[in-house]
């Protein structure tokens, strides 16, 4: 979980976030047997905020589109605040098994917001490809990143494994940069290209790996790109 970069609403939902929000609440006022937007805003909405994690989750990192597809996350809950369900500033692109472990939580803004707030200091990284709170966090702020862990499920096994395998990635290409051959040279630029693409996974596994490895200028490039 790392910052992610919020670009202006999209015209249409600016046009329509009235009216849009007005239909949700007389749904549920009505208690009618609707979804909460339409299949055209769905699109809408997700297709404006794909490009916010450079097509990956906001929460894991995971790639959306291959094995779930993107999700409307509302960071307030739909049932919390329905005045909040077109919102821009409260819409952000997940996978389906964050979206669903979150559901309609009502955690009161104890959930980090990787568009208002950098989640990068809130983490450190467990050989096993845990999540843990950062040991450097006062206790408001390792709660909050125990509650954002909890929440979002951050520890399930396959996205653990998913890390360690990205970790195990960076370390052999530090390992092999540290060798500097003349044969690789060309090949481990290509690698260091793929590593600092702004769609690469597990951003926050990358950054910290170098950081470990006594080599903060790279990781601040990574953050550089992604920034753009």
């Amino acid at each position: 979980m790392i910052r992610i970069r919020r670009g202006p609403a999209p015209a249409e939902l600016r046009k329509r976030q009235s009216a849009w929000t007005e239909r949700w609440k007389r749904i549920r006022s009505q208690r009618l047997n609707a979804p909460w937007a339409t299949d055209s805003a769905k699109t809408l909405l997700q297709t404006a905020l794909d490009p916010l994690a450079h097509g990956k989750c906001a929460f894991c990192e995971s790639t959306l589109g291959v094995t779930t597809y993107l999700e409307i996350e509302h960071y307030i809950a739909k049932s919390v605040n329905p005045e909040k369900t077109f919102e821009w500033e409260n819409l952000l692109p997940a996978c389906r098994l964050c979206n669903g472990a979150k559901g309609d939580a009502d955690h009161q803004g104890r959930l980090l917001k990787p568009d208002a707030e950098d989640p990068e200091p809130f983490f450190w990284l467990h050989p096993e490809g845990k999540l843990e709170p950062h040991p450097n966090l006062d206790d408001r702020q390792r709660r909050r990143a125990e509650e954002t862990i909890r929440l979002l499920d951050l520890q399930r096994g396959p996205l653990c494994e998913n890390r360690m395998g990205t970790r195990r990635l960076v370390t052999r290409w530090l390992e092999r940069a540290g060798q500097q051959g003349r044969t690789v040279l060309r090949e481990l630029r290509e690698e260091w290209e793929s590593l600092v693409d702004p769609r690469a996974e597990y951003k926050l596994v990358i950054r910290r790996t170098l950081e470990l490895a006594g080599q903060p200028d790279l990781a601040e490039e990574d953050r550089r790109r992604f920034r753009g």
